[in-house]
């Protein structure tokens, strides 16, 4: 096992020790430990800052607008998409709905309709950083879901690898059925790709999303679109044309993206057995012209009141001596991604 793999696996069992109890949040300390450091970030105050010292890679996390990551890229490039229209913005600003992008963890499955969750999604998160390279957020509990939401965000230091432990617990009176959603809108125009399952539920080994009557679901008996190409066992999406989103049950255990001299791996833990709730999927892809959202997806897992479940990721960044522009380009840069730590 290689000494990332390590890093991050040691991360997690650490976390899920850490993380037996969702307690009430911790109020920030003064000093940050070493490696994080607080910052306005395009207005939103009390953001933290992490950079590792190869390529300087860094990671700005915003506890004011749901505890998400707001930028990850490497020198200075921001890989994931941001809305200038709602930099500084939160919901205290009275507004219906606006878009931050970033990454941040949901709960699902989308296709069963969930209520709206706002404070949890969007608003302000308890924060602290009680170690080195290290930051949590929590946020507050959504009565209606009967949840609360944590994330431990660690970054090595040298490499700008980051191990991120997402994590829900059941705060009501009665058992409750999720599934974690994590939710990486990155800015548009590159292209997603991720290998597909061999022996897949779908006859065409992925699917397209499809609304009936108002109802969400996935087709995957002939899905055909113009910005999709399978090449080889391996689905390339290009973050173009009109909105529009695909599944698939694959079994690889990550989802890449390319944009610029930029690769970003996102690797996930994939269950066999697991009961995979969105449509039969454990990976989906929604794009537009502004955004390609990669969206890993536990399975859904049944909690008792005061039971917790955790879904770990580990996310790295690439950088490419040339800008992939076709598909088929795209789909090479396969033999750059490492071996996913998830899997022995």
């Amino acid at each position: 096992m290689t000494r990332t793999a390590c890093f991050f696996l040691n991360v997690f069992v650490a976390s899920a020790a850490g993380f037996s109890s969702l307690s009430a949040a911790v109020p920030p300390p003064v000093m940050m430990p070493n490696g994080v450091t607080l910052l306005t970030h395009t207005g939103w105050a009390d953001s933290m800052l992490m950079t590792s010292s190869r390529e300087s890679v860094k990671v700005v996390v915003a506890p004011a607008v749901g505890g998400r990551i707001v930028h990850y890229g490497l020198r200075g490039e921001n890989i994931l998409y941001e809305n200038p229209a709602s930099f500084g913005r939160t919901l205290a600003d009275g507004r219906s709905s606006f878009s931050v992008g970033g990454y941040q963890c949901d709960v699902g499955p989308e296709i069963r309709g969930l209520p709206p969750h706002r404070a949890m999604w969007m608003g302000p998160h308890a924060y602290t950083s009680a170690r080195p390279f290290a930051i949590r957020t929590t946020s507050p509990a959504d009565t209606g879901l009967g949840l609360k939401l944590e994330k431990e965000i660690v970054m090595d230091p040298e490499t700008g690898d980051l191990g991120i432990t997402q994590r829900m617990k059941n705060i009501s009176d009665l058992e409750v059925a999720y599934c974690l959603w994590d939710r990486t809108l990155c800015a548009g125009g590159g292209f997603a790709f991720f290998p597909l399952k061999k022996k897949s539920r779908f006859p065409a080994r992925w699917s397209v999303r499809k609304e009936f009557e108002g109802k969400l679901y996935y087709d995957g008996d002939q899905p055909e679109l113009p910005n999709v190409k399978v090449l080889d066992g391996v689905l390339v999406a290009k973050a173009e044309g009109a909105p529009g989103k695909l599944g698939a049950d694959s079994d690889a255990g990550w989802i890449a993206y390319t944009r610029g001299k930029q690769l970003f791996v996102k690797y996930y833990p994939y269950f066999p057995g697991g009961d995979y709730t969105d449509g039969g999927n454990s990976v989906e892809f929604y794009w537009s012209d502004k955004v390609g959202e990669l969206e890993p997806l536990s399975p859904q897992v049944r909690l008792r009141p005061g039971e917790s479940y955790a879904f770990p990721e580990k996310w790295t960044l690439i950088e490419l001596e040339e800008e992939a522009t076709t598909f088929e380009q795209a789909r090479s840069l396969v033999k750059k991604i490492p071996p996913t730590p998830f899997k022995k």
